[in-house]
């Protein structure tokens, strides 16, 4: 008697991969487009912890090319000269790539004290360089109205961004791996 294995084979990792590119693509689409929807006020920012969160789980290039290509969306989105925000987003993305993989548990409570960071960071450069330097008449006013509210709209999707990314981390397959050394017998410990 034989035996029929017909059974569906797995999909194969560089499949997987392709996957969570599009969707991490898609994702960017959507960011994108909810950054330029809404009446002109000040606006929750999804593609900021997005590209973070990416770079949680990303290796450094990766991430580094996603946060660039969010930064130069999230320009676009706000009228903005292209290449502030992508600057910064390619060189925070890149170097909390590596923190994470080197340094930090990637777990959401890192994450928002990374995102937190980068983020006032970034807020207070984008008040400086864009209003405070100028000295537009009411630059108090911009940031009291329109950039406070819109970092705090940015801070309320930061969570579900975390979320989504773990998700779809999780479903294509790749999973922590914790290595220890071993003890040395030629050290001398005191």
């Amino acid at each position: 008697m034989t035996r029929r294995t017909d059974a569906p084979k797995a999909v194969k990792p560089g499949v997987r991969t392709v996957i969570k590119w599009v969707i991490f693509s898609l994702l960017m689409v959507i960011g994108f487009t909810t950054s330029t929807a809404g009446n002109g006020g000040s606006t929750g920012l999804f593609l900021f912890p997005l590209a973070i969160a990416v770079s949680v789980y990303e290796s450094e290039i990766p991430a580094c090319i996603y946060g660039s290509c969010a930064g130069l969306l999230l320009d676009v989105s706000l009228g903005k000269l292209p290449g502030f925000t992508a600057l910064w987003l390619c060189l925070c993305c890149a170097g909390l790539s590596a923190l994470f993989s080197n340094l930090l548990r990637k777990n959401i409570v890192n994450y928002l004290i990374t995102f937190s960071l980068t983020g006032a960071i970034y807020l207070g450069a984008d008040y400086y360089f864009y209003y405070k330097i100028w000295a537009y008449e009411g630059y108090e006013l911009i940031f009291k109205k329109l950039l406070w509210p819109s970092a705090l709209k940015t801070l309320a999707w930061a969570i579900p961004a975390y979320i989504i990314i773990y998700i779809v981390e999780r479903l294509s397959g790749v999973f922590r791996k914790l290595t220890l050394e071993q003890q040395d017998e030629n050290i001398e410990r005191i």
